[in-house]
């Protein structure tokens, strides 16, 4: 027996996320792969809603805007001086973060059903593998299904795309974002 659930009183009401210079449209296009359905009026950012059905800008919202030209000038001078031992020792973490993604820094959408989920995973490999602007700029670092031994629990799937499209911090270290689907109980 499950207990009755709580009135919520608190709730993330969005996350703010950045992308390259020019790559409004292909930012958008990852939040689409992502399940997310995209409206963009042109403002400053654009906003991906997690739910495609509600549309409601305070709450389960995504934001992305073009990375400001600050932090593009540190990223460039960041990726030129990683060489050497800081190069080594960014490809060890990056790989160690690719490799178990469950253990980064991430944030996850929970999807309706596991056929969804599936579904998602598919085109998602696919773009990462054969779409012209994402081959190699999306792809998936790690799928967790419950009956699987190195799941984290019995009663959830866990997916783990990994992009250089949009980040919530550096883009160039990219962004993990977990895609779940939970086992009914």
């Amino acid at each position: 027996m499950t207990a009755p659930e709580a009135p919520v009183s608190r709730r993330i009401t969005h996350a703010e996320l950045v992308y390259r210079p020019g790559e409004r449209a292909l930012a958008a296009r990852v939040f689409e792969l992502l399940g997310c359905r995209v409206k963009d009026r042109g403002n400053h950012w654009f906003t991906a809603f997690v739910d495609p059905a509600v549309e409601d800008y305070t709450t389960n919202t995504l934001y992305a805007s073009e990375v400001t030209p600050e932090q593009w000038a540190f990223e460039q001078e960041l990726a030129g001086r990683l060489s050497g031992d800081l190069g080594d020792k960014a490809a060890a973490w990056t790989a160690h973060v690719r490799g178990n993604p469950q253990y980064s820094f991430h944030f996850g959408i929970r999807l309706a059903t596991r056929d969804i989920l599936e579904r998602t995973l598919a085109d998602i490999e696919e773009a990462g593998k054969n779409d012209p602007e994402l081959a190699g700029r999306v792809s998936v670092s790690g799928v967790y299904r419950p009956e699987g031994p190195d799941a984290a629990t019995d009663t959830m799937m866990q997916v783990f795309v990994h992009t250089d499209v949009i980040a919530s911090g550096l883009l160039t270290f990219g962004q993990h974002v977990e895609l779940q689907w939970h086992v009914p109980s």
